[in-house]
């Protein structure tokens, strides 16, 4: 006995507005996100700045 199975593309769910609670962790997550600290070049030695390959002269 065999079957024939036809699928209907599942598609894309309709856009829902976000929720308060959302919308509240997402301004939480990008302030946390901006707090994360940066290298910054200029204050490396020059050892560390070859080791890490910006002195090759490619960037």
């Amino acid at each position: 006995m065999s079957y024939a199975v036809q699928r209907e593309p599942a598609g894309t769910l309709p856009f829902r507005e976000l929720t308060v609670w959302q919308r509240l962790s997402h301004g939480i997550f990008r302030r946390r996100r901006a707090a994360v600290a940066r290298l910054d070049i200029a204050a490396l030695s020059d050892h560390l700045k070859r080791d890490l390959g910006f002195l090759d002269g490619r960037c």
